[in-house]
């Protein structure tokens, strides 16, 4: 029954980018644009910086190889999190559990992306830094939820090589991944015509841009809901990284469910304040 059900979808789907040619035309336009001007420049040299500095043992200089991930997560944003915690563990300078572990709470979107993405929304600077605090925060407290859970790492690490030249071709292929993620998840967004809650669940730019010129009630649950989440479009694109290994995806979804309890919770509160 289930698999007639995909089937069904799938034939449904099909007959409505026919029938919406146009649309999937502008859908997957806006999508290269998107990547080209907004995605590509900051992933594709956050990814070979931080490849780079795995090469040169850097993550050494901290107690713990989950907190450089932290820190280099939410300064990179993600897919980073997810390549940075794959190369640690491919490269033995972290096991399978404290990777797996790591992936609760380095999920963040691109500080510069997001700034300029709530400014537009809210146009306030109050609004827009309260919330971007209350996602950082909210993976901070997942942090400290299961730090103690977090080893330091007893593998003897791969000796690496320093190869500027597989940096770039691992950027490349990851910001490629991404592309094509955000065009399958844009166009069907469009194609289908769904309404905001909908769309930032499956894509948050979308979700977010859908909230600018949007009356709705409680902007600001819904951004963070879209901001923490990260939509289904982050967690395929997560997925694809983490299957080159045998990290377990669950992981980052139980993070990301947490992690958008959390945000919903601290953002109640500072608005009852």
């Amino acid at each position: 029954m289930k698999r007639k059900l995909i089937y069904l979808t799938i034939l449904i789907l099909i007959f409505l980018i026919f029938k919406n040619y146009t649309v999937v035309l502008d859908s997957t336009i806006t999508a290269v644009e998107l990547w080209l001007y907004k995605v590509f420049p900051y992933l594709f040299i956050m990814i070979i910086l931080n490849d780079i500095l795995i090469n040169l043992d850097f993550e050494k200089l901290f107690k713990n190889p989950s907190i450089y991930a932290l820190i280099m997560s939410l300064l990179s944003g993600s897919p980073t999190s997810a390549v940075i915690i794959s190369n640690l563990y491919k490269n033995n300078k972290m096991d399978k559990k404290c990777a797996n572990k790591t992936l609760l709470f380095t999920y963040f979107a691109n500080p510069l992306f997001l700034y300029t993405m709530l400014n537009t929304i809210f146009k306030s600077n109050f609004l827009t830094i309260k919330l971007m605090i209350i996602h950082y925060l909210s993976n901070i407290i997942i942090y400290i939820i299961f730090k103690n859970e977090l080893n330091a790492n007893n593998c003897e690490s791969k000796k690496i090589k320093l190869d500027i030249s597989s940096s770039i071709k691992k950027a490349i292929n990851t910001t490629t991944m991404v592309l094509g993620c955000i065009t399958f998840y844009l166009v069907i967004c469009d194609v289908l015509n769904l309404n905001i809650v909908l769309r930032g669940i499956l894509e948050m730019t979308q979700g977010l841009n859908s909230l600018i010129n949007a009356n709705v009630f409680n902007k600001e649950i819904l951004a963070i809901l879209f901001i923490s989440f990260g939509g289904f479009s982050i967690h395929t694109q997560v997925k694809c990284i983490l299957d080159e290994t045998n990290l377990e995806y669950k992981y980052f979804f139980k993070g990301r469910v947490m992690q958008t309890i959390i945000a919903i919770i601290l953002t109640c509160i500072t608005q009852a304040i």
